[in-house]
């Protein structure tokens, strides 16, 4: 498989840090350095934030699902666990009209069993990441780590525009590499072309 580049949490971390305005690199995360703990703390919850704020072609799985065995209390016929390292359901298909709702990490729905998802999944292997993408996730944690290493308020409110910057040019130039949640036709969905799709998006619109 190929990959981008010689990316690592550290040297994200780093380029979060010439963000901020630190001279001190690191050359661990588990290094005594109060800039490697507020990386080592901040890293995982950024990267999460960053891959569930829009549908990353590089996080992009599918998978099918088999009903639970135990069904919900009421409102619809079945529930379906997600997969572990499922950060957020993208689409579901299946049957015309199929209404679907995520609650505590299960999808319920009346839909029959098995059902076929996309979704962003918890992507932990640096070499995957997209330059861009890699790009905002370090101002991300730039700004996430701001307040604790500059104390400065201002300091992290003007990283976050950065990070927001960087987002919107790493959606756009991904957008452009094919057209989300949709099938190939000869697949098995063409007997579903009507089927209804319903995307879950987290509260950042992402």
């Amino acid at each position: 498989m190929s990959t981008y580049g010689e990316y690592s949490e550290v040297a994200i971390c780093n380029m979060a840090l010439a963000e901020i305005g630190r001279g001190a690199m690191i050359t661990s995360m588990d290094e005594a350095s109060q800039a490697a703990r507020a990386c080592k703390l901040r890293y995982p919850y950024a990267r999460d934030a960053v891959l569930r704020s829009y549908d990353w072609n590089f996080a992009a799985k599918r998978k099918e699902l088999a009903a639970h065995s135990t069904a919900p209390a009421f409102e619809f016929a079945r529930a379906f666990d997600l997969p572990d390292d499922c950060l957020i359901v993208r689409s579901v298909y299946e049957g015309e009209g199929a209404n679907w709702v995520v609650e505590n990490r299960q999808i319920l729905t009346d839909m029959g069993a098995p059902i076929y998802i996309k979704y962003t999944y918890r992507c932990t292997d640096v070499a995957k990441f997209d330059p861009l993408f890699v790009a905002a996730l370090a101002a991300r944690i730039a700004s996430d780590i701001a307040v604790n290493l500059s104390e400065s308020v201002s300091r992290a409110q003007s990283l976050w525009q950065v990070y927001q910057a960087k987002l919107g040019e790493a959606r756009r130039r991904d957008a452009q590499e094919g057209e989300p949640d949709q099938m190939p036709q000869g697949s098995w969905l063409d007997a579903r072309q009507s089927s209804g799709v319903r995307g879950y998006r987290d509260w950042d619109g992402g």
